[in-house]
């Protein structure tokens, strides 16, 4: 799961702090423009994109628009929650178990969003509808002609009727409602227009399962006109929901309690509408109407929310629907009043369902539940008994999910932990590396000892020389004797010296080439090489490898097939090895039959190492590879070639024979 979290540092010229998560580990954490941003989310293709403010990430409702129509599958999630229900940043954290972010760091802010993002924390942002269109149309024009133009024609046209037929069948068997409307012309239809309610992701997959070879098929989603959330601060509340059907449509939602938490009624009520505020109130498990037979409309919104539809065994009299909700309200002490006759069968609707089914469920959970039970739990496990299981099974669910929860608390602490280590290993590499540094500073002061005591040496070896025409034998010996120990001082000096200056060379190389091979792989021109000393079956089972890498075998003397097939099932990009004469023949044909590429180290590719560091350069892997293919290639159309020969000289052979006779 890749998760990109973003941050806005300056409006002006607009500027954003990105962190990648993928599998909980940053991969890449940087500032970029906004034409940068939009190239890297159209690259990557994550599954979530995570913000503070989703006002703050592009230029208004069209570029947003715009992003996720080319993205369908891209969720949107603002992670301080709903407009009216935001929190701050550092708050969540806190209360997650996260790093609190400074204010002032955008990078740590945007990786705060991405990880908050990756635990289920926020509000979805909406653009797109629950609502898909599908067009299907003839894959070129027929041009004007005779009867072969006509005979063309009609098989195009038989061709968009079966392309609309397969999609049509796909869509029954998954329960998908939809709208068709077709063209017929002679010999099929020129052209199909599905309108499918339900979202482009779902829909998108049954497409690409259609034969469109000879037809030309567009798929879109249908877009808001404005931005919409939805989070999951309600989806506890267990909802009881009538509808009244019609070119009025009326809505009444109900809580577990029986209380009216929501009623309506418009001429504009489209489905996706009606879908959207129901979930954004809570969690629907029925779906009520006042009439029998139910009608269509009620059928396909309680397939859209998932919802037990509540079927009445006759259509309820206005006098019914008249006592029920008088009564209700009253029981209740309930202020809101049905506006209109719609409103009122769809109170009544939910009222009747409610008491018929809801509550005498809650109310049979309840008697069945443990004493310490908390009252959501209960209400929880009733939504899964309306759906068809037992008691005691759905109490067993919700004391798992219970479970499941509590434990993801402690995988959120226990990766806390591991993190506050990574810091600090950080920190111990810091002062190594201000260790180093102290290192250096002292080797420059050595230096500059060593020119000052040549310095000294010099005035020595002019004051000695000044000195030996005025002093005598004896004098001149102490002279001499000082003088030799001044060399031995200063021999070994120099000997330390240049044991400091080698070591120091020695340090600064492995550091250059270090750093040059992490700026190779962290520009994704290298690909990691992961070493093992053989290709056996303990080696590989514990093998930890990266996503993308080579994998280089020391010794594959005694490598087999079933070697090959469990270095295949690894997934490298290719196997290295030091010699490949040394690799045994079956093995060297396993890795032809299974399209593993077998390179050798000098001939096909170079690898760099630096201490436990290995890799080779992406192009050179690549074009090495090619090779390798290539070869393959030619090996086979010599096989063939060889095969040929042999079979007409076979043929040959026997023609003589029978000519001979």
């Amino acid at each position: 799961m890749i998760v990109v979290g973003v941050d806005l540092v300056r409006k002006d010229p607009p500027e954003y702090a990105i962190t990648v998560l993928e599998d909980d580990e940053v991969v890449l954490q940087r500032r970029l423009s906004r034409e940068d941003l939009l190239d890297l989310l159209l690259s990557l293709e994550p599954d979530v994109l995570a913000v503070d403010d989703v006002h703050e990430l592009l230029d208004g409702l069209g570029e947003l628009r715009e992003l996720v129509k080319a993205h369908p599958t891209l969720r949107v999630v603002q992670v301080t929650g709903s407009p009216g229900e935001q929190r701050s940043l550092q708050r969540l954290a806190r209360e997650h178990g996260l790093p609190v972010p400074d204010p002032k760091s955008p990078e740590e802010e945007s990786e705060a969003c991405a990880r908050l993002a990756r635990m289920g924390v926020g509000s979805e942002v909406f653009v797109l509808e629950d609502e898909t269109r599908i067009r299907i149309g003839r894959a070129r024009r027929p041009g004007q002609g005779g009867f072969s133009q006509s005979r063309y024609a009609r098989n195009l046209h038989a061709a968009v009727k079966r392309a609309t037929r397969e999609l049509r069948a796909a869509l029954e068997r998954e329960g998908i409602d939809y709208d068709l409307n077709v063209r017929r012309a002679e010999g099929g239809y020129a052209s199909a227009e599905f309108v499918v309610y339900e979202r482009y992701d779902r829909v998108k997959p049954l497409v690409d399962r259609v034969d469109t070879s000879e037809v030309k098929v567009r798929v879109e989603p249908v877009l808001k006109d404005r931005i919409t959330f939805r989070g999951d601060s309600h989806r506890r509340e267990l909802l009881t929901v009538g509808v009244d059907p019609g070119s009025t449509t009326a809505v009444a939602v109900l809580n577990a309690d029986g209380s009216v938490i929501h009623l309506e009624s418009s001429r504009n009520l489209s489905p996706s509408e009606i879908v959207e505020r129901v979930e954004s109130l809570g969690r629907p498990v029925v779906v009520a109407t006042d009439v029998s037979p139910v009608p269509t409309a009620v059928e396909r919104l309680a397939r859209a929310l998932g919802a037990k539809l509540y079927r009445p065994k006759r259509s309820l009299s206005v006098d019914e629907k008249r006592e029920l909700v008088k009564g209700h309200l009253a029981k209740l002490d309930e202020r809101v009043r049905p506006k209109d006759t719609h409103q009122r069968d769809a109170l009544a609707a939910a009222i009747k369902a409610y008491h018929t089914l809801v509550k005498p469920t809650i109310e049979k959970v309840e008697r069945r539940a443990p004493e310490d039970a908390k009252r959501r739990d209960v209400i929880k496990a009733a939504g899964y008994v309306i759906k068809g299981l037992p008691v005691s099974d759905a109490l067993k669910i919700v004391s798992e999910e219970r479970e499941i929860e509590r434990r993801r608390r402690e995988d959120r602490a226990r990766v806390d932990r591991y993190r506050r280590r990574v810091r600090a290993l950080e920190r111990e590499l810091e002062a190594k590396e201000r260790k180093l540094e102290e290192y250096e500073r002292e080797v420059r002061y050595l230096e500059r000892l060593v020119r000052r005591l040549k310095r000294e040496n010099r005035e020595l070896r002019e004051r000695l020389e000044s000195l030996q025409e005025r002093i005598d034998e004896l004098v001149e010996e102490r002279v001499e004797r000082r003088l030799k120990a001044k060399e031995r001082e200063l021999q070994r000096l120099r000997r330390e010296l240049n044991r400091e200056k080698s070591r120091r060379q020695e340090l600064e190389r492995r550091l250059r080439r270090a750093e040059r091979l992490n700026a190779i792989l962290r520009s994704g021109r290298g690909v990691p090489v992961v070493e093992v000393e053989k290709a056996s079956h303990e080696a590989l089972s514990d093998l930890e490898t990266p996503p993308v890498f080579a994998l280089y075998v020391r010794d594959p003397s005694g490598m087999s097939e079933s070697n090959v097939r469990e270095l295949r099932e690894l997934g490298p990009e290719a196997v290295i090895v030091p010699d490949e004469s040394t690799v045994p023949d079956p093995a060297r044909d396993a890795f032809r039959e299974l399209e593993l590429p077998l390179l050798e180290e000098g001939r096909d590719v170079t690898v760099k190492r630096a201490g436990t560091l290995a890799l080779v350069e992406s192009d050179e892997l690549r074009r090495a590879i090619e090779r390798v293919r290539e070869r393959w290639r030619e090996e086979e159309r010599e096989e063939r070639r060889e095969e040929l020969v042999r079979i007409i000289e076979e043929y040959q052979r026997k023609r003589r024979e029978h000519f001979a006779r």
